[in-house]
Order: structure tokens, then sequence, then C-alpha cells
């Protein structure tokens, strides 16, 4: 995000611990040290970190429908109560950490390697790099598109 011309902040260098309550208690603390107008935006690593944050800010009066008291909140996952969110407009977006991808990839790693196959780009059909990672892309999960990751 710096390459891209973003100035970043980081509040702290402590963790919410992926739990919804702790980034909800993180998020007060963020507020109360530097005020809510000055906070533009909330990337969490995960959604219930994200939601955590949207708690603190819907006490505050924030992402409850009006567009003048919006802070754009992103998580990771795709989960079900993240894409409610999205419905309700609360959540900007989420990223889908694609785990059936990556399971297929595994097992056609598997299956290759188990017959004496070479493990290439070619041959399970994704990029891999330094000779043993495989990087299964995220898939961006928007207002527009979070419809389709519903189940």
């Amino acid at each position: 995000m710096k390459d891209g011309g973003f100035e970043i902040v980081e509040l702290g260098n402590d963790t919410a611990n992926w739990d919804k309550v702790q980034a909800t208690d993180k998020m007060k603390g963020f507020i109360s040290a530097v005020g809510v107008d000055n906070i533009e935006a909330v990337l969490a690593n995960n959604d219930d970190m994200a939601l955590g944050a949207i708690e603190a800010l819907k006490a505050e009066g924030y992402n409850l429908g009006d567009a003048s008291k919006y802070i754009p909140v992103v998580g990771v996952d795709a989960t079900a109560p993240a894409l409610e969110a999205m419905a309700k407009g609360e959540l900007l977006g989420t990223v889908l950490n694609d785990a059936d991808n990556q399971g297929f990839a595994a097992v056609k790693v598997a299956v290759i390697a188990a017959d004496g196959g070479a493990v290439t780009d070619e041959t399970i059909g994704y990029k891999i790099t330094d000779g043993k990672y495989i990087w299964i892309p995220y898939r961006p999960v928007t207002v527009e598109n979070y419809k389709e990751f519903m189940k």
C-alpha cells in the first residue's frame, strides 16, 4: 500500500488474536487514542476482527447507514457473518482465502508426486515460487460480487 502512495499509520504492534471481542476492545482503544474522525480505514487480518472493529465504530455512530459517518473496513476469509455485514452496508469488503483451491492444489501435487511425475506450474496449474511454494490467489469479495459467496 505504501508503494501505491498511501500513508499508513499503524496504531500499535499488538494483535486482537483473530478474536472479535478483542478487536472491539482494540478498536475502542484506537478511537480513544486518536479520535474516530482521524481513522480513515480499517484493514483486519480476518473477518472476526473486522466485525469487532465495526462494533466499536457502530458504538460511535459510524457504519450504520449514514454515508457521511462511514469508515471502510475490510477483512479476510469471506465468512457468513462478514457477507451479512456487507449486505447491510457495514463492511466494505473481504477476501476469500481460497481453501477449496488450496486443497485441490495439494491433492494434485500429491497425486503427481506419487505417480513419479514432475510437479511444475504446468502440471498442477498453479505458479510455484522458489521451487516449493504454491500460491493460490486470494479472491476479492466486494459489494458487487458478495452474493456469489453466500451459501
